[in-house]
């Protein structure tokens, strides 16, 4: 039994609708974000993102809205898997669940839907 709390996964399309305050999902995204960080600082949780889909934000990122994140490095490994994935084409998508299986991640905030047809609890609903 692991001591660590469950990790949910900071996907791409939720990063970006969340520090992007024009897009679409970004209230939806900061609700959920402020759940999640009440769930972190009861060390209910820890977030963690693909350290590739956090490239744009990080320089500073120790300091702003992201900074409770942990970092998934993706290495050669990692890239190899998501690369040969039949069942998901999308190298993005493929990365992120290539790190959830080898990070034990089981749940996911996210606003694609491609994630719904894996086996990883989404949200927001």
């Amino acid at each position: 039994m692991s001591l660590d709390p469950p990790k949910v996964l900071l996907e791409q399309s939720f990063l970006l609708a969340l520090t992007d305050p024009m897009h679409e999902h970004h209230q939806t995204a900061v609700a959920s974000y402020l759940e999640l960080l009440d769930q972190y600082e009861r060390e209910a949780v820890l977030l963690v993102a693909v350290s590739d889909h956090l490239r744009p934000w990080q320089p500073g990122r120790r300091h702003g809205v992201l900074a409770p994140v942990d970092v998934l490095h993706v290495g050669r490994q990692h890239r190899r898997v998501a690369r040969r994935m039949v069942a998901e084409p999308d190298f993005d998508v493929a990365l992120s669940l290539t790190m959830c299986e080898r990070e034990k991640v089981q749940r996911i905030a996210t606003f694609d839907d491609r994630f719904r047809s894996y086996a990883v609890a989404c949200m927001p609903d």
